[in-house]
């Protein structure tokens, strides 16, 4: 072992000898070579730092920031607060060159080192940030990358269905933007490694042999510098052995995994040497070739001790443990298991040791400061005796302590109950007006109709009869519509209203509509629909058109001249409708409860009923964001963003 250090040391003293005597440039990217990892054995921090220091030296920031990423690579699994400073180093150069590759990996690893230091609450508003980033620089490889650290962190949580999903819908938005073939390739390998279903695992396999074949048809043998075709077809068998493994088909299982390690011998790929092995093992564990099974088990037990590898070590031994036992050597197994739980239990008390070792070490310094010091024994008991006291004083302050965080707890207790009780209250308070307001609104179309309903008994001039019948009819329309909109609310507010999603031509819909609204149009009002671009969204036509409608009727209740204009446009991957009007427009005051129930404007104008609530609640049930602006007198623009598809 100390051999072969002092040879790593030398190799580096040789290297760094090497590269002071070279031009500045040619320093410049030799050290680049040797702190991105090109040469295996070496400590690419070591040089990563030098690159750092000689880029610096020469103000180059192509080379200082090809450093730091290296850098903050390092610290990714080790520090996330030295991560964290440097990529403060590093983040305005990356944005000035419009490195944005390495700007979004540097953020993502960052997520995932929150993830895995048990960050929780912020791991959600980085991913945000990281999303809203990518769309401000429309780059939209970094919003593949936030959701990637996101469903690591679902992994990380125990969501293991949502961390899937959100990985296959990352592939999906890969295929549809043909994004690079080692990304989607790297997003193949993540599901593999997961719990997918069968069918999931062979369309995923399938997908990645024919990037394999497209590779070889186009005589293409390196993605990247990381991803060489060898290490492709490597996951592709070394997948389709572990499912032959997983459906105890030995045949498929045997076949792919003697590929797999012929890929692994020919081309030399780093780290796969283990995984095989480990592969190997479980095939000899399915195929009941329980010899061989110990005997690989053994040399990689053997491997992993050696290379401190302890966790990894522990896997291996408990599979062995288990061929043992399915080989009907229990006493064997039982011997295994042992060592197994004593080794564990060793790996994880292995910080508490560590801790009780230093104390030891503070206990013999202290032992030793104490007999050169001799104290006197009445020096001794003084100290005893401040020591008693200490601890006295300590204990009161210790039940203060206690008596003062019970008497806030409670405080605080009483406090949300009084706030519960408030909130209660302002709900009964609601639902008092509420129902004043549907006694109101229900009581003024049926007094219409039973009122003119017995002075049409009465009447014998037809054009006078004609007229009442109106009225009842109208008032009749008034109070199904008003009873519909109630029903409605309902159904949204409990959450039952059903939406059916379908491919929907917009620029139809919308004629459609223009057409019914313009028989209802007052006189001096003007109808516009703006000029409709060619738009499919998947939605539901009914509630989309009683959204849109509901506005209209709002717009023409509240406007007597100029005219109403309505239309859409369409924003990345959603779509926002638009009403507006130049009517009486909205009180500053008014705005924020426009899309309450019976809102009145002012005390002469009309109110808005339930529509705009209706809106509200249905734009939320899918998934999208109403809202408006206004100008007192002079109008109003409602607007409605809703997403281009549905996702369930």
């Amino acid at each position: 072992m100390l051999a072969g250090s002092v040879s790593a040391v030398t190799v580096v003293d040789s290297l760094e000898r090497i590269v002071a005597n070279l031009p500045s440039d040619s320093k410049l990217v030799r050290l680049d070579e040797l702190a991105g990892g090109k040469e295996q054995g070496l400590n690419y921090k070591f040089f990563a730092d030098r690159l750092l220091e000689e880029a610096e030296r020469q103000k180059n920031d192509t080379y200082k920031g090809n450093a730091l990423f290296q850098i903050i690579n390092y610290y990714y699994s080790r520090n996330i607060d030295s991560m964290s400073f440097f990529m403060r180093r590093a983040e305005p150069i990356f944005l000035r060159y419009k490195r944005y590759e390495d700007l979004f990996r540097m953020k993502a690893w960052y997520i995932y080192a929150l993830s895995k230091n048990g960050e929780s609450d912020s791991v959600i508003p980085a991913v945000e940030a990281l999303k809203a980033l990518s769309v401000k620089l429309d780059f939209p490889d970094g919003i593949d990358m936030a959701n990637q650290a996101l469903a690591n962190f679902y992994f990380t949580t125990g969501l293991t269905q949502e961390g899937i999903a959100l990985y296959e819908e990352v592939f999906r938005n890969m295929e549809e933007r043909n994004a690079p073939l080692a990304k989607r390739i790297a997003i193949i390998r993540q599901l593999q490694n997961k719990n997918i279903d069968e069918t999931k695992r062979l369309f995923y396999l399938e997908k990645l042999k024919g990037y394999i074949d497209k590779c070889e048809e186009e005589g293409i043998e390196l993605l990247t510098i990381e991803t060489p075709l060898s290490y492709v077809k490597y996951l592709y068998h070394r997948s389709y052995a572990l499912l032959g493994i997983d459906k105890n088909d030995l045949a498929m299982a045997a076949k792919h995994l003697a590929q797999a390690e012929k890929l692994v011998k020919d081309y030399k790929i780093r780290n796969a040497d283990f995984v095989i092995s480990n592969i190997r093992l479980l095939y000899y564990r399915t195929a009941k070739d329980y010899e061989r099974g110990v005997a690989l088990a053994d040399n990689l037990i053997d491997n992993c001790l050696r290379r401190k590898r302890v966790v990894d070590a522990l896997e291996i031994m408990r599979n062995k443990a288990i061929i043992c036992y399915d080989a009907g050597h229990g006493m064997e197994a039982a011997e295994i298991y042992r060592e197994y739980i004593s080794m564990k239990d060793s790996v994880s008390n292995a910080k508490f040791y560590k801790d009780l070792a230093d104390l030891r070490t503070r206990h013999d310094i202290d032992k030793l400061e104490l007999a050169n010091k001799k104290m006197e024994l009445e020096a001794a008991h003084t100290s005893a005796k401040l020591l008693v006291m200490g601890g006295s004083l300590l204990l009161l302050l210790l039940v203060c302590c206690t008596l003062g965080y019970i008497s806030y707890s409670r405080h605080k207790y009483g406090l949300q109950l009084e706030k519960a009780k408030e909130k209660a209250e302002e709900a009964d308070r609601l639902k008092s007006a509420f129902l004043a307001n549907m006694n109101h609104e229900i009581r003024t179309p049926l007094n219409a109709i039973v009122g003119f309903s017995q002075v049409l008994v009465d009447e014998e001039d037809k054009e006078v009869k004609q007229e009442l019948a109106d009225i009842i009819q109208s008032n009749n329309e008034l109070l199904q519509r008003l009873i519909g909109d109630v029903l409605d609310l309902s159904k949204i507010e409990s959450n039952t209203m059903s939406l059916i999603y379908k491919e929907q031509n917009i620029p139809s819909l919308m004629k459609e509509i223009y057409n019914v609204i313009l028989l209802r149009m007052p006189d001096g009002v003007e109808l516009l629909l703006e000029d409709c671009e060619e738009l499919v969204m998947e939605t539901d036509r009914n509630r989309l058109t009683q959204i849109l409608t509901n506005l209209l009727t709002n717009a023409i209740k509240h406007t007597q001249k100029g005219f109403i204009r309505f239309g859409y446009k369409k924003i990345n991957r959603s779509v926002e409708f638009f009403i507006q009007d130049t009517g009486e427009g909205i009180p500053p005051d008014k705005v924020d409860a426009i899309f309450s129930r019976f809102v009145k404007l002012d005390d002469w104008s009309k109110g808005v009923g339930l529509g705009l609530a209706i809106c509200r609640g249905l734009v939320e049930q899918m998934n999208g964001e109403i809202g408006v602006s206004s100008k007192l007198g002079e109008g109003s623009v409602f607007f409605v963003r809703l997403p281009l598809a549905h996702f369930c």
